[in-house]
């Protein structure tokens, strides 16, 4: 099992975490819970796709502003928009950018996926256990 606390001690809010998945594993529900005993609101969060890219860009503006977490899921399967994930990373150092703020991404390996955002982000990797009793487990205890 990942350790979310762990991760998000080497964070701030010019350093993304991102979430490494395996099919199966999704880590949301587990940072939902992290994120409203850490922060005492609610996770912001969009599975990405074709088309959500102004939605992305409205919710990282309203969510960096007021120190919102906000978590991006499935980047891999947007890769077009891959260009402005790389310019919001850029940015999170801005003055503009509240400090309470942290950025989430999740993504399968992929071989585009841009280096420069990996590179300035603290990276999890999250794997299907496979055993539905420990899945269980992990659900009871979260």
């Amino acid at each position: 099992m990942f350790d979310i606390a762990e991760g998000y001690k080497n964070s701030s809010k010019e350093t993304p975490i991102i979430f490494i998945i395996t099919p199966g594993s999704d880590p949301l529900s587990d940072l939902k819970s992290f994120t409203e005993r850490t922060t005492g609101r609610p996770l912001q969060y969009l599975s990405l796709g074709q088309g959500q890219g102004k939605e992305a860009e409205s919710m990282y503006k309203k969510c960096s502003q007021d120190g919102t977490w906000l978590m991006y899921q499935n980047t891999h399967l947007y890769l077009s928009w891959m260009g402005t994930m790389k310019k919001i990373v850029e940015n999170l150092g801005n003055q503009e950018v509240n400090g309470e703020f942290r950025l989430f991404l999740t993504t399968a390996s992929v071989p585009d996926f841009p280096a420069s955002i990996l590179q300035s982000s603290v990276k999890m990797t999250v794997e299907s256990t496979g055993d539905v009793k420990q899945m269980m487990l992990n659900a009871w205890n979260n």
